[in-house]
């Protein structure tokens, strides 16, 4: 796995690498917001929620499906699969399009109107968008010390994944906590009476 981006700080390097073994943003089962999907090349289910019913509801006029905004999630399947709510600005729009999912968004009180709901449908779409098209990072910490000088990798310390779109926001995280270490090399030697 060959580094997106490499830093050196002291005895420390850090490599934000491609997460190859990410999980969907269906993994964590929101039931604020998701995807529904039914296609033969793209599918993603949800109990209670098949896309043909909610087609059905919504041709008759309602806005609604069970407590649910529900917008048109189209899916551009050509050598993968790249998602557009709403609309659909996909270069051969003719044939390798499809419209058989929904991005529902749970109605509340207060916090979404369906203006903000579709804003939130088009960031959950985003996200989809980065899983699919592999744009999820992870970082590896390695303690340098007891390397040779023509070594690549220390020790594992710390690893982080699934970072989606966003490697600057990934190695970021991984300073933060490279300093963090640094800081607890530094009262460990304070203790052992070995500061400098």
């Amino acid at each position: 796995m060959e580094a997106v981006e490499t830093k050196r700080i002291g005895k420390y390097k850090i490599d934000v690498v491609q997460d190859e073994d990410a999980n969907s943003p269906d993994y964590w089962e929101n039931d604020e917001a998701f995807v529904v999907y039914d296609h033969r090349q793209f599918s993603v289910s949800r109990d209670g929620f098949v896309p043909r019913d909610i087609f059905d509801h919504i041709s008759s006029g309602k806005k609604l499906y069970d407590g649910h905004y529900v917008f048109v999630l189209y899916a551009y399947i050509h050598s993968g699969v790249a998602l557009s709510v709403g609309n659909h600005n996909f270069p051969d729009a003719r044939r390798d399009v499809s419209s058989t999912g929904f991005v529902l968004v749970k109605r509340q009180k207060g916090m979404y109107n369906r203006e903000k709901a579709f804003k939130l449908a088009e960031a959950i779409t985003e996200e989809w968008n980065q899983y699919l098209s592999g744009d999820v990072y992870g970082y590896k910490v390695y303690d340098m010390t007891a390397c040779e000088e023509d070594e690549d990798e220390g020790e594992l310390v710390e690893s982080c994944w699934g970072f989606y779109g966003d490697p600057e926001y990934c190695m970021t995280e991984a300073v933060n906590v490279v300093e963090s270490l640094i800081e607890a090399d530094k009262h460990g030697q304070l203790e052992l009476g070995l500061a400098p």
